[in-house]
């Protein structure tokens, strides 16, 4: 969710069964629900073990082969497991409908039947509004500038300055994010025939790699680390104007629960020697992404 945010914000907030008599039931059950207590960071201390929430299948930021987590925001957490001297345990999940369901899920309340929760999400918008709904969580720690960009086949479009380029070429986007839906409203919908959509963007990823298209459209980072992976193809990353998209960029955080400040307030000092070491920008090189450093208001 991400560059989740934004795509996210794409997202319908309600469906058809949302609003059935046994999903309002289920809704009303869990208000009922009393949120899980908060771990401030002398008891994660104490316990020997830092729990940490990543997207799933969202790289390059995190996903898992095999058994093991892999990614950016995976390498950052096990830097805080080494600067607090604990084990850290990922708890590894897909995105929600949105933000304040994944806040709400994976930081202060647990999911329905576990009721796992943990101590910080990974990848949180630094975005005030949401924090300001949020009374559960608090949103802290930005360390990058998250931003939309493309990523094209040389061989196919020797440049790109405009979108206006594949009202007649091909481009693949993830479903239901922004980038998708910018596509489908871009020059009035003449880029519609021209989208070819993945479930997810593993498989919008897909067909770039097989050729089927000459560019897919996701975040920047998103954009480079898939360039790195088509090794074999003359891949460049390019920023075109975007007239009426949500949002262009946008900086990353972390979010821990309201009465775990101390906690985010820790990791937010180990994040700010990450990057003042310059070992963050390491961190991101490692999967061909450049940092980029927080733009804040």
């Amino acid at each position: 969710m991400s560059s989740r945010f934004v795509q996210q914000l794409g997202r319908r907030l309600t469906s058809t069964h949302a609003r059935s008599p046994l999903r309002l039931l289920l809704l009303s059950m869990t208000l009922c629900v009393p949120a899980s207590h908060a771990r401030p960071v002398d008891d994660v201390i104490d316990s020997g073990k830092l729990v940490v929430f990543a997207y799933s299948d969202y790289a390059p930021y995190s996903w898992v082969e095999g058994d093991t987590a892999t990614g950016i925001d995976i390498e950052i957490a096990r830097r805080f497991g080494e600067s607090l001297d604990v084990d850290v345990e990922f708890l590894i999940r897909g995105a929600d409908e949105n933000l304040d369901d994944d806040l709400r899920v994976n930081i202060w309340k647990g999911d329905l039947i576990h009721r796992k929760v943990a101590d910080v999400m990974m990848h949180a918008p630094f975005d005030r509004e949401v924090d300001a709904r949020n009374e559960f969580a608090v949103l802290t720690g930005p360390y990058f500038q998250e931003q939309m960009a493309l990523v094209f086949n040389l061989d196919e479009h020797p440049s790109v300055e405009t979108f206006g380029r594949f009202v007649s070429n091909p481009i693949a986007v993830e479903l239901d994010t922004a980038g998708d839906f910018f596509l489908s409203n871009a020059f009035r919908g003449q880029l519609q025939q021209s989208v070819k959509r993945g479930r997810t963007f593993a498989d919008a990823k897909t067909l770039y790699m097989n050729g089927e298209v000459g560019a897919l459209m996701g975040s920047r980072a998103q954009a480079e680390w898939v360039a790195l992976q088509a090794d074999d193809m003359n891949s460049e990353v390019t920023q075109p104007p975007m007239p009426g998209i949500v949002r262009t960029g946008w900086p990353i955080g972390i979010a821990v629960k309201h009465d775990s400040r101390d906690l985010g307030y820790t990791l937010g000092d180990v994040l700010t020697e990450l990057i003042d070491s310059g070992e963050m920008l390491a961190i991101y090189a490692q999967y061909g992404v450049t940092w980029l450093p927080p733009e804040l208001e």
